[in-house]
């Protein structure tokens, strides 16, 4: 006895504690808060980035890269997931089809007190059964909408997985040539800082000649500072550059990665396109619409669902039992016994407190909200088509003018040099002329990272964007669009 009552204090006492026991949270709003020991749990997420074996001993061309980011950036295995937990709810929809079977066990204890005392029982009742009920019909369609509404969410949670994979393949390609574009920056910085050291030392040499002043050193130093500022800015831009492609390709963001040169050749204009046919192409072919169109699809079926309830059902309901039976008075009892039983029934809810009218009228406007939603992204999708076909179009002449301003802003440079040499100008003009052939430089480069950025973006916009490439868009480019384009 004694010890049974201790085990019942010890038992007391360690509920009282943990129940008194309070939750760890911060002293008060301006003390930081002191995580306690087991507070953060190992993290073996982050351990296994860092121990994934990846080969970057070679430069990765655009075809390379995307293949693995595809492998390993997490957005496309979030929607995986997404999408087969859908799945599962087309399963369980697809069970209203299928007859309800349990599995019972029941005891009872009955006592019953007559006259004469002849009739008097006392006994317990005990055994095994099953119970099958089975909806035969819904006369409003409902289970076959609700195997609708699942098999539609599905669809739209497949196609959120085709736009998850589209829009990784568009951030590679941007990753990709934002860190080419970037690497072409330094190289176009760096021949500034050249060509302002070349003016620098050709001041100071007239300097000594007594042919110049201190002031044209002065400016023309004035002028290597600035190439030497504008060069830590573009290696800032490609070390930024690096880290975005490093997180799109899912590895940390101080992994050493090489890539390879883009090997097509941009095409030097772009065929005038139907845009009516462009755009209702484009919008039959895109995910984001197709899982927008399928969960409409889905909201549609759940008015049926809801509307069904004002419908009878027919069920049918079926029951084994095994019967055992002992008595507690020693009196003779009937004997064990196995019951069978069957019935059909009609159910049909007349009144419910307006819950089912409320239930569809809230599955009729979230239909109707969702039509709206949709109409509202068909909207979007064909402004974006127009938009990224123009401003491809637009980045094709941009470098184009860029490539002649490049070649015009150099030769004027180079007969300023000789000029300037030749005391037949100002060091004024030719540092004008120097800050010409930097701004072409940079103007050139992003003209022609735009054209890539543009087409990737028109490739995702219509749809067409695919593993390997821009698939598809070769029938509107004059020349064609090779993959690493």
């Amino acid at each position: 006895m004694k010890s049974e009552f201790l085990v019942l204090s010890i038992i007391g006492s360690v509920f009282i504690m943990t129940g008194c026991a309070s939750s760890p949270i911060p002293e008060d709003a301006s003390t930081k808060w002191t995580p306690p020991a087991n507070a953060e749990k190992p993290d073996t997420v982050w351990s296994n980035l860092r121990g994934q074996k990846l080969d970057f001993s070679k430069p990765l061309t655009l075809a390379e890269l995307t293949d693995i980011a595809l492998k390993n950036n997490p957005a496309s295995r979030k929607t995986w997931n997404e999408a087969r937990a859908a799945a599962e709810q087309v399963t369980f929809a697809r069970g209203y089809f299928m007859p309800e079977i349990k599995a019972i066990a029941s005891e009872s204890r009955q006592q019953t007190t007559a006259s004469p005392e002849g009739f008097d029982s006392d006994y317990t009742k005990y055994g095994p059964g099953l119970q099958v009920n089975y909806l035969i019909i819904n006369f409003g369609g409902g289970r076959k909408a609700a195997v609708e509404q699942a098999l539609q969410t599905v669809y739209a949670a497949d196609f959120n997985f085709n736009k998850s994979i589209q829009d990784i393949l568009l951030a590679a390609e941007i990753s990709y040539y934002s860190v080419i574009s970037a690497k072409s920056g330094i190289e176009a910085a760096d021949a500034s800082v050249k060509d302002s050291q070349k003016t620098l030392e050709i001041a100071q040499e007239r300097r000594k000649q007594g042919s110049a002043t201190d002031l044209d050193v002065m400016r023309a130093q004035a002028g290597y500072d600035q190439s030497l500022y504008n060069l830590a800015g573009a290696q800032g831009l490609y070390k930024t550059a690096r880290a975005n492609l490093a997180q799109v390709i899912g590895v940390p963001a101080d992994t050493e990665i090489q890539l390879a040169q883009p090997s097509g050749e941009i095409p030097e204009s772009i065929i005038t396109q139907d845009m009516r046919k462009l755009i209702d192409d484009s919008l039959n072919r895109r995910p984001d619409i197709s899982a927008l169109r399928a969960m409409l699809t889905a909201k549609q079926a759940a008015v049926k669902v809801a509307s069904a309830s004002f419908w009878p059902s027919l069920y049918f309901n079926g029951s084994v039992n095994r019967n055992y039976y002992d008595a507690a008075t020693g009196k003779d009892m009937q004997e064990n016994d196995t019951t069978f039983g069957g019935a059909l029934s009609l159910q049909w809810t007349l009144f419910d407190g307006m819950q089912n009218t409320s239930e569809k009228r809230t599955a009729i406007a979230l239909s109707e909200s969702m039509e709206a939603q949709l109409q509202q992204a068909e909207l979007a999708a064909s402004a974006d088509v127009w938009n990224k076909y123009n401003n491809y179009e637009t980045s094709l002449q941009k470098y184009k003018f860029s490539t002649a301003l490049l070649k015009s802003a150099s030769a004027s440079y180079d007969l300023a040099l000789e000029s300037y040499k030749g005391q037949l100008i100002n060091i004024l003009d030719l540092l004008n002329a120097e800050t010409q052939l930097a701004q072409a430089r940079a103007l050139n480069t992003a003209a022609r990272q735009d054209v890539f950025l543009t087409l990737a973006n028109l490739a995702h916009s219509t749809g067409l964007l695919e593993k390997g490439g821009t698939s598809g868009l070769d029938e509107i480019f004059t020349a064609p669009i090779k993959k690493d384009n």
